[in-house]
């Protein structure tokens, strides 16, 4: 508002030009005069730019005043421009005035007439330049609002929030158009609130109102095509009365002062999902880690240890705050030959793989155990790993269990070879003396055939006998 003041002035009139440049100068610091003799001359002044004001006379040869100030409203329509004449014609004052002129000054005797024209001057510029600093806040709020994720609105402090302005992507955020909102034809309070959550969020608002706070509250709404979404709004009480007494903004009186709201929803339909997601993450996470069947730990992507389980502490002599913090591989549960192993896995882990692995702890209880394992990389939305979780499980019994079954198989097979052979004498004698009694018609073949037969049948209780005992000897 103090920064100079560039001038143009333009008068036929040598001597008076001279004259009143240097009665303006000295009459404000601020003013700086360009002088000009003919509106020709001044309108391509105007047009190389850096002229705040226009200070014209009204007659000149060829031409008059109000054809410059056409011309200089036609291109540059909100320049102040002072008609300053010594033409005292009403007609010309009219004309003057229609033609959009931003003050009209007669010339007068005296030396005060220029301080008083000075003073006309600055006040049309800071004028002028208040309204283009308006338009430009105007218009950066205008771009705030379009490109906020909600709407701003101001609405009275009574039941059912009955609005007063609104603003923003209302028909993105509940499917009603701005117009319906701000004219209550749909009523935020009654129509778009959930009825569920109406009485809670007036009281929260309420609350904080009386505490002379802005406050915040997520609610639920119903969108015009009956969907259910979340909202977020922060609002601020305003008290009219403390306004109009010239007192400002009054936020500390109390929801009896406070007449209207000003304030700002958005959309967190999205962001309540994905906290349940998470909390739904968090509760499973939570069920693995305490499993008392797994040993569990969670790492930085460094392999650092930040949280261990109680299920692996009892195979190490030590505390939690022993082994937080440290690299995993540097802790007892592994051995010398393994500890490198572990490194790998930690940096394939860090890299996004998914690592299996079966090795054996050393076990302070008793004998070493044998684990089977993972390591689990954790990403963000952005498929960066921001964590590791290992995990093994106590294989031990099942590996004994699988080497004993192991031992079995083989030795079922070294006694089925046994008994396929054991079988295989009397079926051959069988065969054979059965032919021999085709052949020849005598009977004493099938006797001996039958007498393989019943080794056969003897060999088969013996087999039935040895598998229903599940003990498979090398005894004859």
């Amino acid at each position: 508002m103090d920064g100079p003041i560039r001038v143009l002035y333009v008068e036929s009139d040598p001597q008076f030009r001279e004259l009143t440049v240097d009665s303006l100068q000295r009459a404000r610091d601020r003013i700086d005069v360009v002088p000009e003799s003919h509106p020709d001359d001044g309108l391509a002044r105007v047009r190389n730019g850096e002229i705040d004001c226009v200070v014209s006379d009204h007659e000149f040869p060829g031409t008059t005043g109000l054809e410059f100030l056409d011309a200089v409203r036609e291109e540059f329509p909100n320049l102040p421009f002072i008609m300053f004449t010594g033409t005292g014609s009403e007609a010309v004052a009219s004309k003057s005035i229609s033609a959009g002129v931003t003050d009209y000054f007669q010339k007068r005797g005296g030396s005060g007439q220029h301080a008083l024209l000075a003073n006309r001057i600055v006040n049309a510029v800071e004028r002028q330049r208040a309204d283009q600093r308006a338009e430009r806040r105007k218009r950066r709020l205008e771009t705030l609002i379009s490109n906020l994720p909600g709407i701003v609105y101001r609405c009275l402090n009574e039941p059912g929030w009955p609005m007063e302005y609104v603003a923003g992507e209302t028909e993105g955020l509940v499917g009603y158009p701005t117009e319906a909102l701000e004219t209550n034809e749909v009523n935020w309070g009654q129509e778009v609130l959930h009825p569920d959550d109406r009485e809670r969020a007036w009281e929260e608002a309420q609350s904080a109102i009386d505490r002379g706070e802005p406050f915040e509250c997520t609610y639920r709404v119903v969108t015009a095509d009956g969907d259910v979404r979340w909202m977020w709004e922060r609002g601020r009480p305003i008290d009219d009365s403390a306004l109009d007494a010239g007192g400002g903004q009054n936020v500390g009186e109390g929801s009896e002062q406070t007449t209207a709201i000003e304030g700002f929803i958005t959309d967190v339909t999205d962001s309540k999902r994905r906290k349940r997601k998470l909390r739904r993450s968090e509760r499973r996470f939570r069920a693995i880690f305490d499993d008392p069947n797994l040993l569990v730990g969670l790492l930085d992507t460094d392999g650092s240890i930040e949280e261990i389980n109680q299920t692996a502490m009892e195979y190490v002599r030590l505390d939690r705050e022993d082994v937080t913090g440290e690299p995993l591989w540097e802790t007892p549960w592994w051995t010398a030959e393994t500890r490198e192993d572990v490194r790998q896995w930690v940096a394939l882990a860090a890299d996004g793989e998914y690592v299996s692995y079966e090795t054996t702890h050393p076990n302070p209880r008793g004998d070493p155990i044998t684990v089977e394992g993972f390591f689990r990389p954790v990403m963000d939305d952005a498929g960066t790993v921001t964590a590791i979780v290992v995990s093994a499980r106590d294989v031990t019994a099942r590996r004994e269990r699988e080497e004993t079954l192991e031992r079995q198989y083989e030795r079922l097979d070294e006694f089925a070879s046994f008994v396929s052979h054991d079988f295989q004498s009397p079926i051959s004698a069988a065969r054979g003396r059965l032919e021999l009694a085709l052949e020849t018609g005598d009977d004493a073949h099938v006797e001996r055939a039958i007498d393989a037969i019943e080794r056969i049948d003897e060999l088969r209780t013996d087999l039935v006998d040895t598998l229903q005992s599940g003990e498979i000897v090398s005894e004859p």
